[in-house]
């Protein structure tokens, strides 16, 4: 299957996901269009066009092993989810003190040596 056969398939399963979550979001709006109630078509229209894009690429990267139409439009198909799902393990959040700051290590204050008690080994002796 050549690459741009490929894309057209994962574009049609691309398209096909998204046509399958927006029924559910109008399911889930009570039978009405849910952009109504947020007053932004903008945002949904992006989810859709996402949708289409992410599948038509994870069907052209795989285009050489992809042998027919339909395995190109389940990869469309699942290209979105499986993303969603690779990016739900993904945590962002500040960083510890104790890593880099400003491209330098951070330093903490050299602490001072303790004493050893009776019987024992100093670790930093030589």
């Amino acid at each position: 299957m050549r690459w741009w056969q490929a894309a057209l398939w994962g574009l049609a399963g691309g398209g096909a996901a998204s046509v399958l979550s927006l029924s559910a979001a109008v399911v889930s709006a009570g039978y009405t269009w849910p952009w109504r109630k947020e007053g932004e078509l903008g945002p949904r229209l992006f989810v859709l066009f996402a949708g289409l894009v992410l599948g038509s690429l994870v069907a052209t990267a795989a285009h050489d092993q992809i042998s027919g139409p339909w395995p190109a439009s389940i990869f469309g198909i699942g290209a979105p989810a499986t993303i969603r799902g690779i990016l739900s393990g993904v945590e962002v959040g500040p960083r510890p003190d104790s890593v880099l700051t400003r491209g330098r290590r951070a330093t903490t204050a050299p602490s001072q040596p303790s004493v050893p008690e009776e019987g024992e080994v100093r670790q930093d002796a030589p």
